[in-house]
């Protein structure tokens, strides 16, 4: 398995103290790279946002599952959480992430905000 922790360490200096916790999974750590990418959000941060979305996707890339199932549960199925920054957040997601964390979406999210990220994100047939 790739060591997630020196991709974390790279891209996020200012979390290196939690890095060093043997009980910080990586997806504990996605979690928190999440609420940093929503603090970024409402800041207009675009570095650490670039940071976030990247290491995220980064993890979703990797061979095996685990860091991509991570990537998947652990960041991407809460991008939605704060409703407010969906049009911001639909802009950053990448398509090969959408269909497999939609059905996580689809249980997540109501109806109407569930149709209102399809239509964010340009989802012209979805399922029913």
């Amino acid at each position: 398995m790739v060591e997630w922790r020196g991709e974390a360490s790279a891209r996020f200096p200012e979390l290196r103290p939690y890095l060093e916790r043997d009980s910080w999974s990586c997806h504990v750590f996605l979690f928190e790279v999440l609420q940093l990418a929503l603090e970024a959000h409402r800041a207009g941060d675009e570095e650490l946002l670039a940071r976030s979305y990247g290491f995220a996707r980064w993890c979703f890339e990797q061979p095996g599952r685990f860091l991509s199932n991570a990537a998947v549960v652990s960041f991407y199925e809460h991008v939605f959480d704060d409703w407010d920054l969906r049009h911001d957040v639909a802009r950053r997601l990448p398509t090969e992430v959408m269909a497999q964390v939609r059905p996580l979406w689809e249980w997540r999210l109501p109806a109407d905000k569930l149709a209102e990220v399809d239509r964010l994100l340009g989802v012209a047939d979805h399922p029913a």
